[in-house]
């Protein structure tokens, strides 16, 4: 897949998986264009990382989307891969409502699930129009192995993920009514991780594990360079029809995938719906 692309937007790379995604693209020759909250660390990774394009960018603003949208498909009109990667986690108790607020769950809805699909509805166009030509077009999005396996540790991040799953099968489904050239040049990724070690549970890592019986008991986490070099791996691997992979999935996130495509992939299958 790398092999077809030349200009990647990773929205949410300040940190984590997105801003190690964007310094392997970077160090392949790829023109990287990032966007984050964190000005801070925007201006370090321009710094440091030669050509890199850096936009401060709230993707929870959702009223100045569409011009925001405008302005980057103005400046990079041959734009042809985005990757949706922004994402927050929370850790709370529902049956103890003094442990979150109504603010932070609509907050961490927004950021892993609405956020998204608007995302993907302003930046179809341009990424259809450019399979239509004969031209590559890949749209990427962060799930997690958490919308296949739900813990109640995170009560909130499981759904949404699971949501972001639902909704790239139901694109694709959309995409079957594209032109075939469009359909043959347009390729939807989800990128499915396994529990990784990053910043994103920093807040309660501590919590969750003396929930699981401490830290010696508690599900250990993939080495964040472990995990990116199996998903680039994966990124330039391709199907039996020699299209690009539909999921990059690694670890638990692989077993997901393989879980889901052997039981409701299947039932799809048999309704001659592709997805």
């Amino acid at each position: 897949m790398t092999s077809k692309i030349n200009t990647i937007l990773i929205i949410g790379a300040t940190s984590g998986i997105g801003e190690a995604f964007a310094r392997r693209f970077h160090s392949i020759g790829k023109k990287v264009i990032v966007t984050g909250r964190r000005a801070d660390k925007l201006i370090a990774l321009r710094t440091e990382l030669s050509g890199i394009e850096t936009i401060e960018w709230d993707v929870t603003d959702f009223n100045r989307l569409p011009g925001q949208v405008s302005e980057i498909l103005k400046s990079h009109p041959t734009l042809d891969t985005v990757f949706v990667n922004a994402g927050i986690q929370k850790s709370f108790l529902l049956l103890e409502p003094a442990t979150s607020t109504p603010e932070s769950v609509v907050t961490e809805i927004n950021t892993n699930f609405t956020a998204p699909v608007l995302l993907t509805q302003l930046f179809v166009p341009h990424l259809l129009s450019l399979a239509s030509a004969g031209e590559s077009a890949n749209l990427l999005v962060t799930s997690s192995a958490m919308a296949f396996f739900p813990f109640g540790f995170y009560p909130v991040y499981a759904p949404t993920k699971a949501a972001v799953h639902s909704f790239i099968i139901a694109l694709r489904q959309q995409l079957n009514f594209a032109p075939p050239t469009a359909q043959k040049n347009f390729s939807i990724v989800e990128v499915v991780p396994p529990y990784t070690d990053t910043g994103l549970d920093t807040a309660h890592r501590d919590m969750v594990n003396e929930m699981q019986g401490g830290a010696q008991k508690a599900f250990k986490p993939m080495a964040l360079a472990d995990y990116i070099d199996q998903a680039f791996a994966s990124l330039d691997e391709f199907d039996e029809e020699g299209n690009l992979k539909k999921e990059v999935g690694v670890g638990f996130g692989q077993m997901g995938i393989e879980t889901w495509r052997a039981s409701f992939g299947k039932a799809f299958e048999g309704m001659g719906v592709k997805c």
